[in-house]
């Protein structure tokens, strides 16, 4: 049965964001997205993304995922062995090859799932007592005010979020005062994480060090990675990076030589979930703690499959295609579900938006 052929459909998405995304580098007015389908011959419908920010990356990938499925022969067990095809081949775009295959690893890892009538977590041997996860709310966008970071805060503390993480820019004076607004509703030690964009350096991580008063959940990628060892560090407050890196090579050279112990990482980055685990596990028995990055739906399933991990990042603007999950019980945790990877679809959004290639 598993040697059956299955179908697969690749559709190209330009989605406009309103209102627009303003990170610590720019604000993003549009998200392109390549989404996969992959049907078997009962009628079963495995679902994977890369996600982009500019059509040219979108469409190279979409060849090259393409391509993938053909070398792989249009089965599920060639399907789920998509990343080893791919990491033998020596492409000149090796971003957009890993992105082509991610989307076609996931889709397939979805649909095994689904066909087990099981979730992805347990297909990757999930451990004892992981049915459930602490998540945080990913927000607070640098365009709010004070006052409309203060209500955000109120409204996802409704929502039984009890972590959340905000965005931080150059100014340390600025930052603070944006901190303290949130401060006023999450008021606990280490709930408030910080994400930086990449728009921070050494000497400004180490101002915000030593001016900072408060015990943040963790501070995200105060610095380039070839830096970030530089950083002086106290005991109050950790660091998190990882999510731009594209190996596992590169993550474990981040935990040797960066001093890093919270390393997250992007499953479309390092090329699919299978080398997501590998990635993962291997750090894990070196003693770091994995979080993932973005791909909500898919990340809850490759945390479950881990002795330890962060919280899961709730962050779905990158493809409104896909349903938010929802919000946390009223312990702050979300089940880990299937089957497959249990998320559904916004057909409205993908009709309106989307071209079948």
């Amino acid at each position: 049965m598993t040697s059956e052929k299955v179908e697969l459909e690749l559709w190209n998405l330009e989605i406009p964001l309103n209102p627009p995304i303003h990170s610590p580098r720019e604000a993003v007015t549009r998200t392109f997205v390549l989404l996969a389908f992959l049907k078997d011959a009962d009628g079963r419908r495995g679902v994977g993304y890369s996600s982009f920010r500019k059509q040219p990356d979108l469409d190279r990938a979409t060849g090259m995922a393409r391509n993938l499925a053909a070398q792989a022969g249009l089965t599920l067990p060639g399907m789920l062995g998509v990343e080893r095809i791919e990491a033998a081949s020596a492409s000149e775009n090796p971003a957009n090859s890993k992105a082509a295959a991610n989307v076609l690893s996931l889709a397939a890892w979805d649909l095994a799932g689904q066909r087990a009538n099981c979730a992805c977590a347990d297909l990757w041997g999930r451990p004892p007592n992981r049915d459930s996860l602490e998540c945080y709310a990913s927000a607070f966008w640098l365009d709010k005010s004070l006052d409309q970071l203060i209500d955000e805060g109120r409204e996802h503390q409704k929502n039984n979020y009890r972590l959340v993480k905000m965005r931080v820019n150059r100014s340390v004076k600025e930052s603070l005062e944006r901190i303290a607004a949130v401060q006023t509703v999450y008021s606990e030690p280490r709930t408030i994480a910080l994400e930086t964009g990449f728009d921070w350096d050494v000497a400004i991580a180490n101002e915000f060090y030593r001016e900072a008063p408060g015990e943040y959940l963790w501070i995200e990628d105060p610095a380039s990675y070839d830096t970030i060892g530089q950083i002086q560090r106290n005991d109050r407050n950790t660091i998190a990076a990882g999510e731009k890196c594209t190996s596992a090579a590169e993550l474990v050279d981040l935990y040797v030589n960066g001093g890093i112990r919270n390393l997250i990482i992007d499953v479309q980055y390092v090329g699919g979930p299978v080398r997501f685990l590998e990635a993962a596990r291997l750090l894990n028995a070196l003693g770091a703690t994995i979080g993932g990055h973005r791909f909500s739906h898919y990340s809850m399933h490759l945390l479950a499959s881990l002795p330890r991990s962060l919280p899961i990042e709730m962050l779905d603007w990158t493809n409104p295609s896909v349903r938010p999950i929802p919000a946390p019980d009223a312990s702050g945790r979300l089940p880990v579900r299937g089957p497959g990877f249990g998320l559904t679809l916004n057909q409205s959004i993908i009709d309106q938006h989307g071209v079948k290639v």
